[in-house]
């Protein structure tokens, strides 16, 4: 079971913050809940039940700086498979970032950061479907990469660059 006060990834939602682990009447059922606060949202209470393996599975612990750096290296040379169709890629992103995975959400970052550039070249810009998704996604990464590292969320893409670079 996971610890009061200790900070896990909870899907699309990001770093959340386990403030309580109690027992509720929700919808007319007493259980035990994961009471979780997302650190971008204080003012949002999201309720996990203990036994609910589904979503227990969204809650993923936080990185090491050295799984943050493996990763990253991971992930330097993979895009995702492009899909052309907006709606199709809008829901896939949907479900990507709901996973929580970050290998799939780093991926994810690099693939639209080079669409981008590839449309730069043509003097196109990306949908909004897209830049909506990358937003979430930086958003995602760089909490729990400012929170492990000790830095400030702006920091984290200079960071990811010379890890980078320092990677090959």
């Amino acid at each position: 079971m996971l610890q009061i006060d200790s900070y896990i990834i909870y899907g699309a939602n990001g770093v959340c913050k386990i403030r309580d682990i109690r027992k509720d009447k929700l919808c007319g059922t007493k259980q035990t809940y994961y009471v979780l606060t997302p650190i971008d949202n204080i003012s949002s209470t999201i309720y996990v039940p203990v036994d609910n393996e589904a979503l227990v599975a969204k809650m993923k612990n936080l990185l090491n700086r050295d799984e943050i750096v493996s990763l990253i290296a991971d992930v330097k040379d993979q895009r995702l498979p492009w899909i052309n169709d907006n709606k199709e890629r809008g829901e896939y992103y949907t479900i990507l970032l709901s996973r929580g995975d970050r290998k799939e959400i780093l991926s994810l970052i690099h693939t639209i950061y080079h669409k981008r550039l590839e449309l730069n070249k043509e003097r196109k810009k990306l949908w909004a479907v897209d830049e909506n998704a990358l937003r979430r996604a930086e958003k995602i990464i760089n909490d729990e990469f400012s929170l492990v590292l000790g830095i400030t969320p702006d920091k984290v893409p200079g960071f990811i660059r010379d890890t980078l670079q320092t990677a090959g």
